[in-house]
């Protein structure tokens, strides 16, 4: 049976037309046919030939192994601390300082137009601590096409290589949120998609927020927090100096991503 004669006796055509604008099964069919044709087109004009798969990451496991050169010995738990959406002056200065104070390192995944905006500050951030693509104006990738992807991470990767002298070796989407092309372009780039396990909530105290984040941590846990964007995230500072502290008492190693990464 041809494709026509199909639709016909399920009654989705009438008079050479599909039926049902808007409603019953023409609707759903028309959405899935043009939906998955507009997916393959995203993912099949640009897609490497050699690309299989993509890394993700929410939470770093513990090494089975021998611990990596540089990493904490068997048994000592890890974490990450992340920040988003920099540089900024509102904030990044701040939580650099207090960073300093207690003597952590962190990842902070910027914002290519806000490295351009602010380089001397983006520099500041690089010369201790390690910096991310967060993509060039921090789009929804949801739904984004491979053309619209390669751009945003593209232009923010030869920004920052241009300012920092390197390139960033590690991506994470804006809002958490991608499509399978953005994955695609990420791997295709060489970057691991950096996520996260659990997060500042600026809708809370400071309190709130260190009694739930020490609660909650585990060896391998990255911590997201923000020192740019539309966020109020002065909760951020005033928590961060008292989680630190209470996470090293917990025997809490801190470590870049690219650090938990290699001792995992």
């Amino acid at each position: 049976m041809d494709r026509r004669s199909f639709l016909r006796r399920a009654g989705l055509v009438a008079g050479g037309a599909v039926v049902g604008a808007g409603g019953g099964l023409a609707h759903e069919w028309e959405h899935i046919h043009y939906g998955l044709a507009k997916s393959g087109h995203a993912l099949g004009e640009e897609r490497p030939p050699d690309l299989t798969q993509t890394r993700l990451i929410y939470r770093v496991p513990a090494a089975s192994g021998a611990s990596a050169a540089g990493a904490p010995s068997p048994g000592t738990p890890r974490i990450a601390l992340t920040f988003d959406d920099g540089p900024s002056t509102a904030y990044t200065a701040r939580v650099l300082d207090v960073l300093a104070a207690a003597d952590v390192r962190a990842t902070f995944f910027q914002v290519g137009e806000r490295v351009r905006a602010l380089p001397a500050l983006a520099r500041e951030v690089a010369a201790r601590h390690v910096v991310g693509n967060h993509t060039w104006d921090h789009p929804d990738l949801s739904l984004a096409e491979a053309g619209d992807a390669r751009s945003q991470l593209q232009r923010t990767h030869d920004e920052v290589a241009s300012v920092l002298g390197q390139p960033p070796t590690l991506f994470r989407p804006p809002f958490g949120r991608f499509s399978g092309a953005t994955a695609m372009i990420a791997t295709s780039m060489n970057y691991p998609i950096v996520l996260w396990d659990t997060l500042f909530d600026v809708r809370q105290s400071a309190e709130a927020n260190i009694e739930q984040l020490a609660a909650s941590a585990q060896d391998g846990t990255i911590i997201l927090g923000h020192d740019g964007g539309p966020l109020h995230s002065d909760v951020v500072i005033e928590a961060l100096p008292e989680l630190i502290a209470q996470l090293k008492d917990k025997g809490f190693q801190f470590q870049t991503i690219p650090e938990l990464l290699a001792s995992g």
